[in-house]
């Protein structure tokens, strides 16, 4: 697991702060429509839904698309939660649709933050239309943790988007700035290197 310092967020935040960055704070109860959706503004308070680049103002709750581009808020009743009890499933369309789903937030980053950290996966993350590139950094038990550079965006206001693009299938949580530099491809891979040799060490000695 990779220890984090973290800038701490809080739900309330100040107007210029982002908020509900592990999706814990829908507004209840969340009673679905015939089509299993809810207001955004109730499952998702502070973010903005697009699908095909547009804004919505439902998504779905434990919803999992067939098809088409989707948005859902999931809790234990629907895709298990990465981590506490909502996650975001963010679906693209299949390749004949064409369609993306998207999720964003407009906000000030802190400005002794130097990455952007998150668990789950995305096709891709930008703020203010510039794209930040993300590789995986850890692992907990059943996710993997992203990070990427943001330092160049230090103290900035802008959107945050995480898009999954067709025929991507991610669930997002746990979303956090923090004020550790993302390691050297070169630390990761030794990192990794090292965590299998240990491991290989602890099978060989377990088999004697």
């Amino acid at each position: 697991m990779v220890i984090l310092g973290l800038v701490t967020i809080g739900h309330s935040g100040s107007s210029q702060g982002f908020v509900n960055l592990n999706f814990e704070h829908p507004i209840l109860p969340l009673t679905p429509d015939e089509f299993r959706a809810v207001p955004i503004t109730n499952a998702l308070p502070g973010w903005t839904g697009y699908l095909y680049g547009s804004p919505v103002d439902r998504v779905a709750f434990n919803g999992l698309s067939l098809g088409g581009a989707q948005i859902s808020l999931q809790n234990s009743n629907g895709f298990p939660p990465i981590q506490g009890n909502y996650s975001v499933l963010l679906q693209g369309s299949t390749p004949s649709f064409q369609g993306s789903a998207a999720v964003g937030q407009t906000g000030q980053i802190p400005a002794d933050a130097l990455s952007l950290r998150f668990w789950g996966g995305i096709s891709q993350v930008s703020f203010k239309g510039q794209i930040i590139p993300h590789m995986a950094i850890g692992a907990g038990p059943n996710y993997t943790i992203y990070g990427g550079d943001i330092s160049a965006f230090s103290g900035q206001t802008g959107e945050l988007l995480f898009t999954a693009f067709p025929s991507r299938f991610w669930v997002l949580d746990n979303i956090q700035f923090s004020t550790e530099a993302i390691p050297e491809p070169r630390s990761l891979g030794l990192f990794a290197l090292g965590g299998l040799l240990f491991g290989l060490r602890r099978w060989r000695n377990s088999s004697r």
